[in-house]
């Protein structure tokens, strides 16, 4: 039900801003080193696209029609239809948990990327269970580095610090249980934790980590 536009701009009264304010401001920043031609893993309707503006080709890939936006290919993120060394730059926000095997996922981006490609993924360290049933993992940066190994240089992002992961679970809990009363409770919060965390940063605990990866010249 959520648009686009909300994934790129979440309304502060929502009982997911923290979580998605925080990562689209990330991945703002990050867009900038896409380049050429672009494959969007699990792009769904693709809400991120107008950020990367540098890219000459933008290819959507899912493996089914996303709320009736056909993707531009159907294909399984563990075996992408695309020949070795064919796209410039590969984005995927929120689908490595969805994996059944994250790191082929990640040697499937590595294999389709040009020498020097770029890979920009999004993925979580902590979230509620969410895409039941196929939702099997949760990330340290320490494994992220491990599953992208094969890439010369690797940088691991948290979007967030422990404040406002452990504030993100703490809305949830009170838009559940007092629904009807929760909407001021919860804009405040919004507006005073996001500035809290950044003064308060810790880094051992956040919601979620963008990885910015570029590819090994072979």
């Amino acid at each position: 039900k959520r648009t686009a536009e909300f994934y790129r701009n979440p309304s502060i009264t929502s009982n997911i801003y923290l979580h998605f304010s925080t990562l689209s401001e990330d991945i703002q920043k990050y867009a900038k080193y896409a380049k050429g031609t672009l494959l969007d893993i699990g792009a769904g309707f693709a809400p991120y696209k107008p950020f990367f503006k540098n890219v000459d080709k933008y290819i959507k890939m899912d493996n089914f029609e996303y709320l009736g936006v056909k993707p531009d290919i159907i294909g399984d993120a563990l075996n992408i239809p695309l020949e070795k060394e064919s796209v410039d730059s590969v984005f995927s926000s929120q689908v490595l948990e969805h994996v059944p095997n994250p790191q082929k996922m990640v040697d499937e981006a590595h294999r389709v990327l040009k020498k020097d490609g770029v890979c920009i993924l999004t993925t979580h360290m902590a979230q509620v269970l969410h895409g039941e049933p196929h939702d099997y993992f949760r990330f340290t940066k320490y494994g992220l580095r491990e599953l992208f190994k094969k890439f010369k240089y690797v940088e691991v992002k948290p979007n967030g610090g422990a404040l406002l992961a452990i504030f993100q679970f703490f809305i949830f809990a009170i838009d559940q249980k007092f629904p009807i009363i929760s909407k001021p409770i919860v804009t405040f919060l919004n507006l005073t934790i996001k500035k809290l965390d950044k003064m308060f940063f810790d880094e051992r605990f956040t919601i979620n980590y963008l990885v910015y990866a570029i590819k090994w010249k072979n």
